[in-house]
């Protein structure tokens, strides 16, 4: 129940399509009390406020950068989100990896430092993190987190782009008036009716939102928005915490599954049996976070 969830939304609509194969600044983020304290005048530029973080690993595509490219000019449709600090984060190769991809994956790393360093449209204010060692999903995931020193993260995936722009100061506003959204997921398709990883759905109508946001309950980790001190607290935890200290996982693998059997009242199992059972708009639990 509580232990399980995290304050779970999507964007009320499509934001994504998938592509086919300078240091920031920091904010405080008190742990415990779960507020953000930030100064009124940061609000305007939210820009600060945001880490855009993108995991990179051997792909059949490598050498070449044209998807991660692609993926970080459609940034662009959304006025203002170029301008947030990028942290790239490679993980190792695999062990299994052929000399010959290991050799494309790193001249793949040594384009997109040379994209950086430039500063070329897409790159700008953009870090590159390498691990040592071969990490996996989950786990390069974390080691990225782990290096941002900004109160939220968008978390978008090497093969995906905008399709849409949306309201990216409005949503870290909304994030900020309402503490207990911690997590905001950009939709590929509609969430109308629930499917996927949306499980169960309801319109948020909590005060101070400035965007529109669907209360889902489900995990994922395609792109999506959050607050950094939830993943260091909590998600990072929860991986660390399943089998095999979340090795060879994606993060939402440790999220995710581990709510579908949440048997408890007011469980994730027990909303969709409500919903199975006809009952139109169940109680959404308070404690569900």
């Amino acid at each position: 129940r509580g232990a399980v969830l995290g304050g779970l939304y999507t964007h009320a609509s499509v934001w994504l399509s998938r592509l086919t194969n300078t240091e920031p600044r920091t904010t405080e983020v008190p742990v415990d009390t779960g507020v953000l304290v930030v100064p009124p005048s940061m609000l305007q530029q939210w820009t600060e406020l945001l880490t855009i973080v993108v995991c990179s690993s051997p792909v059949p595509s490598n050498p070449d950068t044209s998807t991660l490219h692609a993926g970080l000019s459609s940034l662009a449709l959304v006025p203002g989100l170029q301008r947030c600090p990028k942290l790239i984060q490679f993980d190792g190769p695999q062990p299994a990896l052929s000399a010959e991809r290991v050799q494309h994956y790193k001249e793949f790393k040594q384009r997109v430092r040379a994209l950086a360093e430039r500063g070329t449209s897409g790159f700008q204010r953009t870090v590159v993190h390498e691990s040592t060692r071969f990490l996996f999903a989950a786990h390069n995931l974390a080691q990225a987190v782990r290096l941002v020193n900004t109160s939220f993260i968008f978390c978008l995936q090497h093969d995906y782009q905008l399709a849409r722009p949306f309201d990216a100061g409005g949503l870290l506003r909304s994030m900020i008036a309402v503490p207990v959204i911690k997590h905001v997921r950009l939709n590929m398709r509609s969430n109308a009716p629930a499917r996927g990883f949306d499980g169960v759905v309801a319109n948020a109508t909590l005060p101070g939102l400035e965007v529109p946001l669907t209360r889902t309950c489900g995990w994922s980790d395609v792109p999506h928005i959050a607050r950094t001190d939830y993943y260091l607290n909590f998600v990072i935890p929860r991986n660390l915490g399943d089998h095999n200290n979340g090795r060879r996982k994606f993060m939402e693998e440790s999220l995710h599954y581990p709510m579908q059997r949440n048997f408890l009242p007011g469980g994730c199992w027990e909303m969709k049996q409500r919903i199975k059972q006809g009952v139109r708009n169940p109680p959404w639990p308070d404690f569900f976070e």
